[in-house]
């Protein structure tokens, strides 16, 4: 089950880079109220530039609802350990090698800007 939630962003991400992405590196930060979220959408090509894209909405959508059900089986499933919920996570995947790493994160840490909306 949150394997295939794992797998169901990574695809989302790999279907809406840009075709030179070798590597993918994500931010999603959601708020407390569970209502909105804050992104950033980064990749490298394969001379190892850093660029931003950015997703359709569409893939944004299905991202922070994607996210909403592992917050959802991480808190049915009681494996925050009595702790609160992590509040975002950052998401590499490493195309060439089909490689995807969640690294779950408990404080804010993506500035948002009300214009990048």
């Amino acid at each position: 089950m949150i394997d295939d939630l794992y797998n169901k962003i990574g695809q989302i991400l790999v279907m809406s880079c840009p075709d030179d992405a070798i590597k993918i590196v994500t931010g999603i930060e959601i708020a407390q109220e569970n209502d909105a979220a804050g992104y950033y959408f980064n990749y490298y090509d394969n001379k190892n530039n850093k660029k931003e894209f950015k997703p359709v909405s569409k893939a944004r959508d299905d991202i922070f609802y994607t996210m909403l059900e592992i917050k959802k089986y991480f808190l049915d499933n009681n494996l925050t350990n009595g702790k609160p919920i992590w509040e975002g996570c950052i998401v590499e995947i490493d195309i060439k090698n089909s490689k995807i790493n969640f690294e779950f994160k408990y404080e804010p840490f993506i500035d948002v800007d009300d214009d990048d909306e």
